[in-house]
């Protein structure tokens, strides 16, 4: 009987000594994969920022072409899936493709229009100044249009294949995208000048009797927020928070489960101008010429910059970078994260729209008024290198000679210099950092000295004839 106990306990022993060398080989084993995951996703991180190339636009900027048309642009310039719409207070709407850079169509208004083009999924608004609402196809075609009797005075928006839009009497109208039927309207208490935007199911616009309203897609009214003087400007929606300038020179963060303000700052002047966001900092100008940037959370001023006039026109973000233009004829960027000016560009004529980015260039508006012409032009960032030697040709052999290239347009660019002698080239310094290369001349001839400057997308190449004697 102990014996066979003995036995037992023996065979229980091994077997937990079994499990135990099971689990820890088990556990080398997840230890193992666990760190090779590690390492490769480490590697996957580092590869991922080295790789990193900026996008957006770079300055300096030179002028790459032009687009002419008829009138001077209505304040905005849209995009759709590389297209360009505006409209002219002569009354014509423009469709330009913005890449191959030409007018695909041309709709022209019984009236002139007050209005730039408005886009919806499939059709373009526009409203002219007898307060009749166009609506177009994409191919420039008149689906129907609509006289709304009131003046019309906030942009449009669609949304669930409805439209709506406000009007200096305080009508809020909802109508039928497909043909311009009223479904309902909501009565304000001042005009509204706000385009409409949407959060969920609900309908959100500013008013000129100091109130944001939120509405129901039915038209009834779910809550509002009073500010302390005009809400001219459009919402931005970002999340759960609603943010927005007025006139009494607050900028509003607004709680959207419980139209509560979340925080409110003080500014210099009044907010037209609907704010933009990348996603952490909120970015809107002031009509006291400042544009401000803010912690998205708490409202705290991160930065803020002087233009060089007022405007009214819409912010572009591209990339890192913002773009604002004014009433003037200069362009000016900033740095998002910092607020630092990185470039300028000066158009000769007073800007007459929002900044566009339409990669690679950037698109602004300008006017004539002689001749009553319109000019989209593109803007493309300059790509430039420069070689030069430190010694002019000729020299004589033996002597040393010592070329340096400068670049500009490039990011994170490499060098790689190069000899021509007749027919033959040889790489006399491989891709590297290096912008300079020293030559020690072993023989008489012509000779030509290069540079090619790459980087990850682009690449330029300068040469200089030299002679050794």
């Amino acid at each position: 009987m102990i014996s066979t106990s003995i036995c037992y306990v023996k065979i229980e022993k091994s077997k937990r000594k079994m499990i135990l060398w099971l689990l820890s080989k088990r556990m080398k084993k997840f230890i193992l994969v666990f760190l090779i995951c590690f390492l490769f996703g480490f590697c996957s991180f580092f590869e991922s920022r080295t790789s990193y190339y900026p996008s957006g636009v770079f300055f300096p900027l030179y002028r790459d072409g032009e687009i002419v048309y008829k009138g001077e642009i209505i304040d905005l310039v849209e995009k759709m899936d590389g297209q360009v719409y505006l409209s002219t207070r002569k009354g014509l709407v423009y469709c330009l493709d913005g890449l191959k850079r030409k007018i695909n169509w041309t709709f022209e208004a019984s009236v002139p229009l007050l209005s730039p083009p408005f886009l919806g999924l499939e059709n373009i608004y526009v409203y002219d100044e007898s307060y009749t609402l166009y609506c177009l196809d994409k191919e420039g075609t008149l689906i129907w249009k609509k006289n709304v009797k009131d003046r019309v005075v906030s942009g449009i928006a669609e949304f669930k294949k409805r439209i709506y839009l406000g009007t200096e009497e305080g009508s809020f109208f909802s109508l039928n995208a497909s043909n311009g039927e009223e479904i309902w309207r909501f009565q304000a208490g001042g005009a509204i000048r706000s385009t409409p935007v949407f959060a969920g199911s609900k309908i959100i616009f500013g008013c000129d009797d100091f109130i944001l309203y939120v509405l129901t897609e039915k038209g009834n009214l779910i809550d509002k927020f009073k500010a302390e003087d005009k809400i001219q400007s459009t919402p931005l929606v970002e999340k759960k928070y609603l943010y927005f300038g007025a006139d009494d020179h607050y900028f509003y963060c607004v709680n959207l489960n419980n139209v509560k303000k979340k925080w409110k700052v003080k500014t210099g002047g009044k907010i037209f101008t609907p704010p933009v966001t990348d996603g952490k900092r909120i970015l809107f100008l002031s009509w006291n010429n400042v544009l401000y940037c803010l912690n998205r959370r708490n409202g705290d001023i991160l930065w803020w910059q002087i233009i060089p006039s007022r405007s009214f026109y819409h912010l572009e973000i591209s990339g890192e970078r913002i773009v604002v233009s004014s009433l003037s004829s200069l362009l000016v960027c900033f740095d998002i994260k910092t607020g630092e000016k990185v470039g300028d560009y000066d158009t000769g004529l007073e800007v007459k729209s929002n900044p566009l980015w339409l990669d690679p260039c950037l698109l602004i508006s300008l006017y004539d008024e002689e001749k009553d012409e319109g000019r989209l032009v593109f803007l493309k960032k300059i790509l430039k290198i420069t070689l030069k030697s430190n010694k002019k040709s000729p020299q004589d052999v033996g002597k040393e000679i010592v070329f340096t290239v400068s670049a500009i347009g490039f990011y994170e660019e490499k060098y790689e210099f190069y000899l021509k002698e007749g027919e033959n080239k040889e790489i006399i310094q491989e891709k590297s950092e290096k912008n300079s290369w020293v030559w020690f001349p072993e023989k008489e001839g012509n000779y030509i000295v290069g540079v090619e400057v790459v980087d990850e997308k682009e690449s330029k190449t300068a040469e200089i004839p030299f002679v050794i004697k």
